[in-house]
């Protein structure tokens, strides 16, 4: 089987779950990766594609509120709840869009913060 070649141009960055958190606004999601042109995130309740709207960096990553466009979302698992019920858990991929000095050097900083962490040795 062919494979193809690498979409992106830039590498992103996974996230811990001990560093992931908070949100977009009412919307709690788990922030999976980053990169200086977006993030992927994990949720509960489906985002509209190419809706704007805000990323809250976790505290761990510098806290900054982030402006994105969500560019794609889907359906990642699906869990049977008690009673008939389902729980559907999405994925979105997000682009960064019109982000100030200011909020762009915050993403910077949270980048560094992932590479170092990434980069550290493991604790013995």
């Amino acid at each position: 089987m062919a494979t193809r070649p690498e979409r992106r141009h830039v590498a992103r960055l996974p996230v811990s779950i001990q560093l992931s958190g908070r949100g977009m606004g009412q919307l709690s999601v788990r922030l999976l990766d980053l990169s200086p042109e977006g993030a992927r995130i994990e949720h509960v309740r489906p985002l509209a594609d190419r809706g704007l709207c805000f990323l809250n960096l976790p505290l761990a990553l510098g806290g900054a509120w982030l402006r994105v466009e969500a560019i794609w979302t889907q359906v990642t698992e699906r869990q049977k709840v008690v009673e008939g019920k389902g729980g559907v858990t999405y994925q979105c991929g997000l682009q960064f869009t019109l982000l100030t000095p200011g909020q762009r050097a915050s993403l910077t900083a949270a980048l560094a913060l992932l590479k170092a962490a990434r980069e550290a040795p493991p604790a013995a």
